[in-house]
């Protein structure tokens, strides 16, 4: 699994095979079959291993919005850490596993604020797009800086604007306030999200 996640990383989703991974471990690609039925069984795999990295210890405090904030904070990181493969998780959705843990554990925090099953539904739906769409916005600019300037490389900002005041004033206006640091920029829509969490 390990060398798997590897070469996606250096080689990215796209060109991911069997024969790839193969080539990489210097062993019959058919080997690979005995492990997982299909190439499409071990990216399911991979995208677990992913959404798993920091569920072990999913947050549990007395802080419902602590709890939730932490969850979604862990899910990003997990994705970014593997930015070319972070994409596949919109186009491959994980089903099983790690996925349903770190959704339950969310789900449950709604439950402990005292949400109903209709608006736990929707803030969930919320939290989750959020956190996919900034991370994944996140990972595409840091998979290319990785590409062309190798290991540590950073993406920079992700929100970063610079339109003209004549024409966009009120754009213009927000501009400044838009923060470099992009894990900082999410947090606060996240808080912003949680605002009116019941306590």
């Amino acid at each position: 699994m390990a060398a798997a996640i590897q070469v996606v990383d250096t080689q990215g989703a796209g060109a991911f095979s069997m024969r790839a991974l193969g080539a990489f471990l210097e062993c019959d690609p058919t080997a690979m079959y005995r492990h997982f039925r299909t190439k499409n069984a071990l990216l399911d795999a991979l995208l677990d291993s992913v959404v798993r990295e920091g569920s072990a210890e999913l947050p549990q405090s007395d802080d419902p919005r602590a709890d939730i904030r932490a969850n979604f904070r862990q899910l990003r990181r997990s994705l970014l850490a593997h930015p070319t493969l972070a994409p596949l998780v919109l186009r491959r959705p994980p089903g099983v596993g790690a996925y349903w843990e770190r959704s339950d554990h969310a789900v449950a925090q709604l439950h402990r604020a005292g949400m109903d099953p209709v608006d736990a539904a929707n803030v969930y739906q919320t939290l989750l797009f959020y956190t996919l769409g900034h991370a994944l916005s996140e990972a595409r600019q840091l998979a290319r800086a990785l590409e062309r300037e190798g290991a540590g490389a950073d993406g920079g900002p992700v929100a970063s604007v610079d339109a003209p005041p004549e024409r966009h004033p009120d754009l213009s206006d927000v501009a400044p306030h838009l923060r470099d640091d992009n894990e900082a920029q999410f947090l606060a829509g996240l808080d912003l999200i949680l605002r009116d969490l019941p306590r």
